[in-house]
């Protein structure tokens, strides 16, 4: 289906009510939606919402925890697109000047992401890259000032990302006085309980930030001397 540009008229009438803009489908989620909703756009699967420009609220409460932190940030690296609120937010809501590298290992959601992400501009300056985060991190030889993860398939996190493997090499990404942010669902903990369990072995002394639904692990890397 040939996406479309978003009128004025569009995103107006979207305060009143939902626009469905495109459904998409691919192997790892069957059904994509995009919808414009309060003059932004929102990206769902059957049963989550994996985006919704700056009003994706669970990351924006998170990234506003450790906003004293990304003034002294270089190259964050964010696993999992959506159509792009988190690079979006870092760019507009938390200033953010340095490098962001995005991973999504779906090809359809990078498709809609540089479709509907918000400044075109803005865009252009993110490093995107198709591929398998668990691929990604094992052949990985940098390191970053912030590792945001919010990587799901619908409402859960994939299992190859629970394992101590993928978390080490996540960790070991992290440049000093670096920080990771790693999301979950709340009303999915006792179906991933070993990710929960495995996430504070490796970052034991990480703390949960909640957001209301989701719990998104707030880890901040030993600074160095």
């Amino acid at each position: 289906m040939a996406l479309k540009a978003i009128s004025p008229w569009q995103r107006i009438f979207s305060y009143f009510k939902p626009i469905q803009l495109t459904t998409q489908h691919s192997e790892f989620t069957p059904v994509l939606e995009v919808v414009l909703t309060e003059g932004r756009c929102m990206l769902n699967s059957p049963d989550a919402t994996y985006s919704f420009e700056d009003k994706y609220t669970s990351y924006r409460t998170a990234i506003h925890q450790i906003r004293n932190r990304l003034k002294n940030y270089n190259h964050i690296l964010v696993l999992g697109l959506g159509l792009g609120s988190v690079p979006y937010m870092l760019q507009t809501k938390f200033a953010f000047k340095g490098k962001i590298t995005c991973v999504e290992i779906d090809p359809v959601i990078v498709s809609l992401a540089k479709h509907y992400y918000p400044n075109k501009q803005l865009l252009q300056k993110l490093d995107l890259f198709t591929d398998d985060a668990v691929h990604f991190m094992e052949h990985n030889k940098l390191q970053f000032d912030a590792i945001f993860c919010d990587l799901f398939i619908d409402k859960r996190v994939p299992a190859a990302l629970h394992e101590f493997d993928f978390l080490h090499h996540v960790k070991s990404a992290l440049a000093p006085g670096g920080t990771l942010l790693f999301s979950r669902l709340a009303s999915e903990r006792q179906a991933e309980l070993t990710l929960w369990e495995n996430l504070k072995q490796v970052f034991p002394e990480g703390e949960d930030i909640d957001t209301g639904g989701n719990y998104i692990l707030n880890y901040q890397a030993p600074i160095t001397t």
